[in-house]
């Protein structure tokens, strides 16, 4: 199966690079040249696209964490969350849906902050649910041929979220907002990411799956 991974730097792609090449033929993509299969990937520029037909699925990760009160929260950050979690997507499903062979799926990473309300979280909240209706309205006007499903994960141990991961004391204080005591892993999150990509998913589309420790679901 081949599948795009767009957004390849991120340590959640990489993960579930290492971890399934042996199951899936990967063609990446990322800003980052050391992570791409070209070079001078802009996810905003579909001219720096790669030409790849007759693929098995798309892994959209390019996101942001934008956390700011409202109050201090400029319309370009507006933008430029929105440009990156969801006009680069959409630039790259015009792109690629031509290409896509029958039964593809589609992955998009959304985030919890788009189910419960969370401080400082305008923004991401705001880009990522339209990017979770997106995925919901494509899975039923692509049926039958195309599968499209989210992944909404809560606060995992990345480069983009190293600030939250500066010392054991802040670890500690994210873990225990979390049912499950603790925060999440790449691995977490690209296991998830495999089924949906599998056809042990085959009759699951529309879907947003939260992985994120029970944050979405449990109150204790």
């Amino acid at each position: 199966m081949k599948i795009l991974l767009v957004g390849a730097s991120s340590d959640i792609a990489c993960n579930l690079f290492e971890n399934y090449s042996d199951n899936y033929e990967f063609v990446r993509l990322s800003s980052n040249d050391e992570f791409s299969d070209i070079n001078n990937f802009n996810v905003l520029d579909d001219s720096t696209y790669l030409e790849v037909n007759d693929l098995d699925g798309i892994v959209y990760f390019p996101g942001t964490i934008v956390l700011k009160p409202f109050k201090r929260l400029e319309l370009e950050d507006l933008k430029s969350d929105f440009e990156i979690n969801v006009l680069g997507l959409v630039k790259l499903l015009k792109f690629y849906q031509s290409r896509l062979a029958k039964n593809a799926s589609l992955v998009f990473i959304s985030t919890v902050a788009a189910s419960i309300g969370m401080p400082f979280h305008s923004s991401i909240a705001m880009s990522k649910s339209s990017l979770e209706a997106l995925s919901r309205t494509l899975a039923a006007e692509w049926s039958p041929e195309i599968r499209v499903n989210c992944v909404a994960p809560s606060l995992v141990n990345t480069k983009l979220a190293k600030r939250f991961f500066r010392n054991d004391k802040q670890i500690e204080l994210m873990s225990e907002k979390h049912p499950l005591k603790r925060t999440g892993n790449p691995q977490d999150i690209s296991n998830a990411i495999e089924f949906l990509l599998s056809r042990k998913s085959s009759w699951i589309t529309g879907q947003v799956i939260n992985v994120d420790g029970g944050m979405s679901s449990i109150k204790l």
